[in-house]
């Protein structure tokens, strides 16, 4: 569920991700710090899965397995705060799914 208090007109049913980021007129430097974002969390996807294909010594895997989970969780909050433009979002979960909003 997905609550427009701005009243955009955007839909998540309906429309990507990229059309949303359009209709609510983010800028380029909000596309530009997401990109980074999200790339520092793909990042610490590649950097976990790396760290269990590895053969070398297990002595290298507690470092990436860290290091790869501290880039997933900056990564992904980053990009939440500079799409909630820096407010911290409330998440609420239930059986019939998830309810994010910033009040």
């Amino acid at each position: 569920m997905l609550v427009d208090d701005a009243q955009v007109g955007i839909d998540p049913q309906s429309q990507s991700l990229v059309a949303m980021g359009i209709k609510a007129g983010l800028s380029a430097a909000d596309w530009a710090a997401v990109g980074v974002a999200v790339g520092i969390s793909a990042a610490g996807m590649v950097m976990v899965v790396l760290a269990f294909l590895d053969p070398e010594p297990t002595s290298k895997l507690g470092l990436l397995v860290g290091g790869g989970a501290v880039c997933i969780l900056t990564g992904g909050m980053t990009a939440v705060a500079v799409l909630t433009r820096r407010r911290p979002p409330n998440i609420e979960m239930s059986a019939g799914g998830f309810k994010i909003s910033w009040e």
